[in-house]
């Protein structure tokens, strides 16, 4: 009688425990990260190691990821199913907070849950205003802004000319323009770097160009007005002007490596990727700090119950540089070792 007594209240507390747990998964506070791009881009996997540096240490947070894969095409098709697959993986997985990074993830998802009473948005990587999304006058979103770190660049540009005997502190003309895909954020980010009081350097607007052919024009042309040649963007090039719809882009390391070989100019990306992919020096926003960012203004909507609407809106302010030697020797330029050093403490140095 007393086994049988004991055997049922093992039993009872083994089948409690088991309850126990599986009410705590069920019930778990849930965060889904959508993000615009896939894995294989740079950005979005530094994205995520910013993301996880906060997100790991809340276990008893559920965290799950989604992939758009919006750089694969701009065919409208494409990204129509792109934004059906992502709401509805919102839709099965209702998550209490849906962080959306880049613009498509917001254009195609996230707007559409704007003042949803059961859900809360944290955004990432808006290139510009959150207006075309309502995030402007909701109650349930808040994020960071990615603004291209213009005062860090104008810095370096102003550093490698005077290493090279021509300061427009003092009066040489130094001139810049950015050269970038068609790409909205691309264009965002032209809009920005456009605003931006560059003097004593000159700055001549952005050009944009759908074909890698017309690029390759673009990078031998820049010398007549320019002296430092920006990019920006370039995943979504055509191979030429006619290539048709369906037609696959130029791999981004092959538009890279030509233009560091075959430019006539130093070439700074705008970037961090931009130096992976072959270019010289780059100066990016931080992806490390956009994730964290994210991260944190998640946790304190879940484990502090701060609305959203109470959390401000921040822009970024964290760049990295990235670095790669060998390209830096072949043009015969200098910089200081601290860039070096930077780029060596955040893995960005390449020899």
């Amino acid at each position: 009688m007393r086994r049988r007594l004991l055997i049922g209240l093992m039993t009872t507390f083994f089948v409690l425990m088991v309850g126990a747990i599986v009410w705590a998964n069920v019930h778990r506070p849930r965060i889904l990260v959508l993000h615009s791009y896939s894995t294989d881009y740079v950005w979005t996997r530094d994205v995520n190691i910013g993301l996880r540096r906060v997100l790991d240490r809340q276990s008893w947070i559920s965290t799950r990821y989604f992939y758009m894969d919006t750089k694969a095409s701009t065919d409208k098709d494409l990204l129509r199913r792109a934004g059906i697959g992502a709401r509805d993986m919102i839709e099965r997985t209702r998550p209490d907070v849906l962080i959306a990074m880049d613009d498509y993830a917001q254009d195609l998802a996230a707007k559409y849950y704007v003042d949803d009473p059961h859900m809360k948005i944290v955004f990432g990587g808006v290139n510009g205003s959150v207006a075309p999304y309502g995030y402007d006058k909701a109650n349930n979103v808040t994020g960071i802004l990615e603004r291209k770190p213009a005062e860090a660049i104008k810095d370096v540009v102003t550093l490698l000319s005077q290493a090279a005997g021509k300061d427009p502190e003092k009066g040489a003309q130094v001139r810049i323009m950015l050269l970038a895909d068609k790409t909205i954020s691309t264009q965002r980010d032209a809009e920005y770097l456009k605003s931006y009081a560059w003097s004593p350097l000159i700055y001549h607007d952005a050009q944009f160009v759908g074909d890698f052919e017309t690029w390759k024009a673009a990078v031998r042309a820049a010398p007549a007005d320019t002296d430092f040649l920006l990019v920006g963007g370039y995943r979504q090039l055509k191979p030429r002007p006619d290539s048709g719809p369906k037609e696959r882009y130029v791999p981004a390391e092959r538009v890279m490596e030509w233009t560091e070989t075959n430019s006539p100019l130093p070439v700074i990306g705008t970037n961090v990727f931009n130096t992976e992919d072959g270019a010289m020096l780059s100066v990016g926003v931080s992806p490390y700090e956009q994730g964290e960012t994210m991260a944190e203004m998640a946790r304190m909507i879940i484990e502090k119950g701060v609305a959203p609407r109470d959390i401000p809106v921040r822009t970024s302010h964290q760049y990295v540089v990235a670095f790669r030697k060998s390209a830096l020797e072949r043009r015969h330029m200098k910089v200081p070792q601290i860039f070096e050093a930077f780029a060596r403490a955040t893995d960005n140095y390449y020899p």
